[in-house]
């Protein structure tokens, strides 16, 4: 081989390496901007966590367990369907974030009710309010103990009821919890919901 030949060689095996690093930079994902996110309330972990196994009963009547927050990408939001102001506030706030998101995230996206009330809220009544707001909303309760302990992993807060007044009401976190397809607890949305900033930011966030 000539010096000329091995000098072309070269330059292209540079000009190769440029075309490269320039386009992994314009193609890779911009890093997540935490201070933009909080400024829209996302909250993420440095590391997801993990969320324990429960068994609870879905708005059909079927079992609900932590395995049903795999497969998907998550919101999860504790309330209950006697609540005056903030979970019809919040269900109506997702709602209209679905509509927003483009439709490749809204198929890979579930929101779930998930009731402090098991006293009231049946599966019938869950299912019946949810159609409210959105036949594609999920909803699940039970035992009081496997609440506690859902509600536990995910830091939410929630005042169990005295059931002894009919139109008792029962004080809770507003924040909507967000899992992962894994089915791991991997941040929060502080209220109010800024559904212009989410469904800019929730769609980034879901990216493989």
């Amino acid at each position: 081989m000539s010096g000329v030949q091995k000098t072309v060689l070269i330059c292209a095996a540079s000009v190769a390496l440029v075309l490269g690093a320039i386009i992994h930079k314009v193609t890779r994902p911009v890093p997540l901007d935490r201070n933009a996110l909080q400024s829209a309330g996302i909250f993420l972990f440095d590391t997801p966590r993990p969320i324990p196994r429960v068994n609870l009963q879905s708005a059909s009547g079927e079992a609900w367990t932590s395995d049903n927050l795999k497969g998907q990408w998550d919101l999860l939001f504790f309330g209950y369907t006697f609540c005056p102001d903030i979970c019809p506030t919040t269900l109506a706030d997702l709602r209209q974030l679905g509509e927003k998101l483009p439709a490749e995230a809204r198929d890979q996206l579930q929101v779930t009710l998930v009731s402090v009330d098991p006293n009231r809220d049946t599966p019938e009544q869950l299912a019946t309010y949810l159609d409210y707001f959105n036949a594609d909303f999920a909803g699940a309760t039970g035992d009081p103990a496997e609440l506690a302990k859902l509600a536990k992993a995910l830091s939410i807060a929630y005042i169990e009821p005295d059931t002894s007044n009919e139109n008792y009401l029962v004080d809770h976190s507003g924040q909507v919890v967000l899992v992962d397809p894994a089915g791991e607890y991997v941040g929060f949305i502080r209220p109010p919901l800024k559904n212009d900033q989410l469904a800019s930011w929730l769609p980034r966030i879901m990216a493989p």
